[in-house]
């Protein structure tokens, strides 16, 4: 039925589910994406259709590397990580990025038709609208505004692919650290009196990931803004205190 794409892995995984919804209830879920504001009706009534609601649990595998492109995911809540893995005497795992609501994951693949070429994890509980490969690539063509969106969103992420690249080769741990802090806070903190708070998303080890810097490497930069009073660490939560200071480190 899907050509040579088979169901993706999440249609096995224990903790994931999909549920059947009435029909309105999708369509007013899609309507509220950015990326697809304003498109014609019909676009949203064939994509209601053929769209599943899944939700998975944080810490779920939503599909892994070299995994055939089954299907492409639109979340509605929640935030996901993607990744590549590298094996070798130490593996290790290089953050891509972290997708939050109104995000599309695995169009790349979906549209090349080939597996994988990262993992997509969730960090949090997510619920997202999964489209079959197939049924997606049909509604794009008879929708050309639509598909203009989706690439648009492609070409978005490629930029973001870009700028880590840029960020990896021309910044140094110190200013990558700070980089990340400051985009965390922007995504998931909140102004108090004290400055901004937040708890990441991100696993300290993940963080590091994200990074390209080992864990013991964050955790001494981590210490060292503390220690002058940029930072103020209490467990896992992180309290941004002078975000100007932090800013002039990038």
């Amino acid at each position: 039925m899907y050509g040579e794409n088979a169901p993706p892995s999440w249609a096995q995984l224990p903790g994931a589910r999909c549920r059947a919804v009435q029909h309105l209830t999708k369509l007013e879920g899609l309507q509220e994406f950015e990326l697809l504001s304003g498109l014609d009706e019909g676009f949203f009534q064939a994509l209601a259709l053929a769209a599943e609601v899944l939700e998975i649990g944080a810490g779920t595998p939503l599909y892994r590397e070299g995994e055939p492109s089954g299907a492409v995911y639109f979340v509605r809540e929640g935030r996901v990580k993607l990744f590549r893995s590298f094996s070798g005497r130490k593996p290790r795992d290089q953050i891509l990025g972290v997708l939050g609501d109104g995000a599309v994951l695995g169009l790349d693949a979906a549209l090349e038709g080939r597996p994988q070429s990262h993992g997509a994890t969730a960090l949090t509980d997510c619920a997202l609208y999964a489209v079959f490969r197939d049924d997606l690539t049909g509604i794009m063509c008879r929708f050309p505004e639509a598909s203009l969106r989706l690439s648009r969103a492609l070409a978005s992420r490629i930029r973001e692919l870009e700028d880590l690249v840029s960020d990896l080769v021309f910044h140094s741990a110190p200013q990558r650290v700070a980089r990340m802090l400051l985009r965390l806070a922007t995504e998931e903190g909140r102004v108090t009196k004290q400055g901004v708070v937040f708890e990441p998303s991100l696993s300290r080890q993940e963080m590091a990931e994200a990074t390209g810097i080992s864990r013991e490497a964050l955790s001494r930069a981590l210490s060292r803004l503390a220690q002058e009073g940029i930072l103020d660490l209490e467990g896992r939560t992180i309290t941004i205190l002078k975000p100007a200071e932090l800013r002039a480190r990038t």
